[in-house]
């Protein structure tokens, strides 16, 4: 079969958000929402991969209505498949892949870790967010000034023991000193290799005093945290598969960051705009014309199925 006529049947698209396809981290641009629903006209499935945790869940669901999206939406880079406009009916949640309860403890509580961890904070599989620290990064990142709960490590680790749930995230900080991340990095490989997957990344401060922009800190740095086998690659082939969509012919999927190389492994073709992360670059089949969160994916998108 000829691409032209591949083009032609149901695919999955599956798009990030922040970096990607959003303006300045808040909205859709117009072209994007336009482009969006006329691929859903024509019978596609478009869904939506993100990082980000279930205190963005309002904001998203905004996009899904706006977007006149019904279909699943991927959060904490995999570890949860839902559908969001549908969550107060029976079996709306697809599918959780969270760190165990048990995990979580021997990472909170490793010497290592706990000697040189400046913040803790964890997603429970409740969707409750506990943190010990409120300071603008965390607000702006993960609460999205939704509700969370502030608590010290000990109580943290108390409520872990207490309640024995699952985490979908954990998040540690840490200064971004060369012999402590690479002592702690070491730690977390040698220890739970067979358990979860990581990835380091700057923690955000505020530009000055009361201001809403962010800016990375250099003297600090945050480690991501989830289970070995959550990750966006794994959520589009299973949502591929719910739909009967060939994930070797017809998936399509927009990142910029490194954890969107997994979903770019998986999909028939991974694009990404210019100025995303070059470790990406290597994964990807393609990269948009503009640079624009607007412009790059809706004309790509526009272009490949001739709309």
């Amino acid at each position: 079969m000829n691409i032209e006529m591949i083009k032609k049947e149901k695919h999955l698209i599956v798009l990030d958000l922040d970096g990607t396809t959003l303006i300045d981290y808040v909205k859709l641009g117009k072209k994007t929402i336009m482009i969006l629903q006329k691929l859903i006209e024509k019978k596609h499935i478009v869904c939506i991969a993100t990082g980000r945790n279930s205190s963005a869940l309002t904001f998203l669901k905004e996009i899904f209505k706006k977007t006149e999206l019904d279909s699943f939406l991927i959060t904490y880079n995999g570890a949860c498949i839902e559908k969001p406009l549908n969550l107060e009916k029976e079996k709306s949640l697809f599918v959780t892949i969270p760190i165990s309860n048990q995990i979580s403890k021997e990472i909170l509580t490793n010497e290592i870790i706990e000697k040189h961890s400046l913040n803790f904070m964890i997603d429970t599989t409740k969707k409750e967010i506990i943190s010990t620290s409120d300071d603008p990064y965390y607000r702006e990142i993960f609460f999205n000034n939704n509700p969370y709960v502030k608590k010290n490590k000990n109580e943290i680790i108390n409520d872990l023991t207490k309640t024995n749930i699952d985490c979908f995230q954990i998040v540690l900080e840490f200064f971004d000193n060369k012999e402590i991340v690479n002592n702690v990095i070491s730690t977390l490989r040698m220890k739970y290799k067979n358990s979860i997957t990581f990835y380091c990344g700057s923690k955000l401060k505020e530009l000055k005093k009361g201001d809403k922009i962010l800016v990375p800190d250099k003297e600090r740095m945050i480690i991501k945290i989830r289970n070995l086998n959550a990750n966006k690659g794994e959520a589009v082939k299973l949502i591929a598969g719910y739909h009967n969509i060939s994930l070797e012919q017809n998936t399509i999927a927009f990142g910029n960051d490194i954890n969107d190389i997994e979903m770019m492994k998986k999909v028939n073709l991974g694009i990404v705009l210019p100025d995303s992360d070059n470790n990406l670059k290597a994964y990807a089949h393609d990269i948009t014309k503009y640079n624009s969160n607007d412009e790059g994916v809706a004309d790509y998108l526009k272009e490949y199925f001739g709309l």
